[in-house]
């Protein structure tokens, strides 16, 4: 049992990138997953084969952000914008999170293969699967990974998250019953994933308070990594001092997320 500490939006920007070669350089995370579709994917692919760590990042699914690499999908207002970029307009409707018609199903699919398809060509092969803004926890997205699990082997794809305190009974249903489907299409999984934020609350810490986030690993969180596999998501970027951030946190106060002493 472990915990992983993952960057998403790997190739989003310059900035990004080197923000999470730092956060690799000092041991922050494990493990990066890559948007295809941004303009620094290629960068991305340069540096991870430089520094090494090109055999730790996977795949950041994205359909909300940037421009497709397909053209089918850019006529979907459901998705994109006249200008053909994404506009993630389903996103913010439930009834679409839950349902949109095949040939919708059919565009999302063609535009997810080309970015594992962009993703392989570019020299990555991990296939660790997440999303941006966690669409594949959408169904019509998990239709498309699914159909895509006969083409791609999937060696691990995220859960939805389920590391956090309350919710609707409608959505822990929905989400225990996902994280079933997702344990049958990947070798592997983690039984926890969640954000920093998530997990800090999840144990009654204020992640916004600078003591609480300095605090080393509790005993009861030690306890959750050594009795299971635990993801946590993390977003590396600078800060307006170049202070390596998580979002808006200072990474090197994220002490529960010591990886090197787990």
């Amino acid at each position: 049992m472990a915990l992983f500490v993952n960057a998403d939006d790997f190739g989003k920007s310059k900035e990004i990138n080197g923000a999470i070669c730092e956060a690799f350089e000092r041991g922050y995370i494990t493990s990066a997953t890559l948007m295809a579709n941004m303009p620094g994917a290629k960068e991305a692919y340069k540096l991870a084969r430089e520094n090494g760590f090109d055999d730790k990042v996977g795949v950041h699914l994205n359909i909300t952000e940037g421009m497709p690499l397909t053209t089918g999908i850019r006529n979907n207002p459901l998705i994109c914008s006249q200008d053909g970029s994404f506009n993630a307009a389903f996103y913010h409707n439930t009834k679409y999170r839950l349902y949109m018609d095949r040939q919708s199903v059919d565009q999302i699919k063609a535009e997810l293969d080309a970015q594992i398809t962009l993703f392989l060509e570019l020299g990555f092969k991990s296939m660790h699967i997440d999303s941006h803004h966690h669409v594949h926890t959408n169904y019509p997205v998990y239709r498309a990974i699914k159909e895509l699990s006969a083409k791609y082997h999937y060696e691990y794809i995220r859960l939805s998250r389920n590391l956090y305190r309350g919710g609707s009974l409608f959505n822990g249903i929905y989400k225990a019953v996902y994280n079933r489907g997702i344990h049958r299409l990947a070798d592997r999984h983690s039984a926890c994933f969640g954000s920093y934020r998530d997990l800090m609350t999840y144990f009654l810490l204020d992640p916004d308070n600078r003591d609480d986030r300095c605090r080393e690993a509790s005993d009861p969180m030690l306890k959750l990594y050594s009795d299971k596999d635990v993801e946590i998501m993390v977003h590396p970027m600078y800060g307006e001092n170049g202070e390596l951030m998580d979002t808006d946190i200072p990474m090197k106060e994220e002490r529960c997320l010591d990886i090197k002493g787990v």
